[in-house]
């Protein structure tokens, strides 16, 4: 298993290539610090690996990754929607957050649904521009659609046909 996180780390940390006008000093250094960042990452991996179930270092560091990514697309769903329907006097252009995100503008108008609007009114403490979500209050989280979850008992109907959780919902907006 260490040789496996050791060549994981060099995968991910690679040597540094040299700069034409760098300076063997500075090279030295830049290689020193990668270097130690590689270590720190090997003590990391191994952490992570014995902590799962599996024991292995490259399908722990996926699950943290693919963690990382959906905590990052949950982030930059809240953002799409706060820019498009809570900025006032008028929303951000499709066109100007397609390309800070990297997405298509046909993808900005569908990234993210009412879950996430509401989410963003409870967070900033008020409705959207059209006056269509309003911020939870109290316990009104039991009335207010959430993502579908599995394993989840007292599933609530919506209205577009998918099923529902009070404890998905609760967990969503508090």
């Amino acid at each position: 298993m260490k040789e496996i996180t050791e060549e994981l780390a060099k995968v991910l940390i690679p040597e540094p290539a040299r700069g034409e006008d760098e300076s063997d000093h500075d090279y030295r250094a830049r290689v020193a610090s990668a270097c130690e960042a590689r270590n720190a990452l090997v003590g990391e991996l191994m952490m992570a690996a014995g902590a799962s179930a599996t024991e292995d270092p490259v399908l722990a560091r996926l699950v943290e990754l693919a963690a990382q990514k959906r905590e990052i697309q949950r982030q930059i769903r809240l953002i799409m929607a706060y820019a498009r329907e809570f900025v006032r006097p008028e929303p951000y252009r499709l066109r100007a957050l397609a390309e800070a995100a990297g997405m298509s503008i046909s993808t900005i108008r569908t990234v993210y649904d009412t879950d996430d609007k509401i989410a963003v009114a409870t967070r900033i403490g008020r409705k959207d521009v059209k006056n269509t979500v309003h911020p939870v209050v109290g316990d009104q989280w039991w009335r207010l659609p959430a993502r579908s979850t599995t394993g989840d008992a007292d599933p609530l109907p919506v209205t577009d046909g998918t099923r529902r959780s009070r404890v998905a919902a609760r967990a969503l907006y508090t």
